[in-house]
């Protein structure tokens, strides 16, 4: 977590870097500014996850900082001698308002506060960025001359052929499709096919048995038998069963 200190007094500043390293080795201190010019300046700059905002610098204030900047998830740990602005600072969104002197408990909840608030902020926006598969309800088959249009709910069963995939139909039709398994797997929806073999997805409509021999296999109403994988047979029988 990266931080910034605008204070107009080094020996504030001095002690914040100086907590930081002794109780939140978490943040990443990228600057310091002793005059609100020269802050909005850096922050612009900077872009920094947290700020610690001295409230009176010089004959303007930390809010005069916070009104010049557009950094929505900046997060805000209010540190002056005057308690009569922490109302103030929360209308700005402050994460926290400690007073000077600052105290060590005080400093440890507030930046443990804005870590718990980084890490949630950044889970949310890793989950964000990730793609997310549309489910196809046809599948199709690109050849030469024509492409054929599968719909899902008609397909039984997909098994790979090395960089192929053999696709046969509840009608027991065989189509052969340039796509590996895995680009079917990402199309198909999760809710009613199933990998249940490195090679081998199924339809779980198209099951009729569960097989136990020496291995559990599915039988298929084509007649078909297809193996499970042992190291997918707990998540297979759970879903199945």
């Amino acid at each position: 977590m990266r931080a910034f200190i605008i204070d107009d007094e080094q020996l504030n500043i001095d002690l914040v870097v100086t907590f930081c390293t002794r109780y939140a080795p978490f943040i990443k201190l990228v600057g310091t500014a002793d005059n609100v010019e020269d802050g909005i300046a850096q922050l612009v700059k900077e872009k920094p996850d947290l700020l610690f905002l001295d409230i009176e610098i010089n004959n303007q204030t930390g809010f005069d900082v916070l009104e010049s900047i557009q950094q929505p998830n900046l997060m805000v740990i209010m540190i002056t001698a005057f308690e009569q602005y922490a109302v103030q600072a929360f209308e700005a969104n402050a994460m926290h308002y400690l007073l000077k002197p600052l105290r060590i408990k005080d400093f440890i909840t507030a930046t443990e506060r804005c870590r718990i608030e980084y890490e949630k902020n950044k889970l949310v926006e890793t989950i964000s960025a990730q793609p997310i598969p549309t489910e196809s309800k046809n599948i199709t088959i690109r050849y030469k001359d024509y492409i054929d249009i599968i719909p899902v709910e008609d397909i039984l069963h997909l098994e790979a052929q090395g960089s192929y995939t053999i696709i046969t139909t509840m009608k027991n039709e065989q189509h052969t499709a340039s796509l590996n398994l895995k680009e079917y797997e990402i199309k198909l929806p999760e809710h009613g096919f199933l990998r249940v073999h490195h090679s081998h997805i199924i339809n779980t409509s198209g099951i009729t048995k569960l097989l136990r021999g020496k291995t559990v296999t599915i039988l298929l109403k084509n007649g078909v038998e297809i193996p499970i994988a042992d190291s997918r047979k707990k998540e297979v029988l759970e879903r199945l069963m």
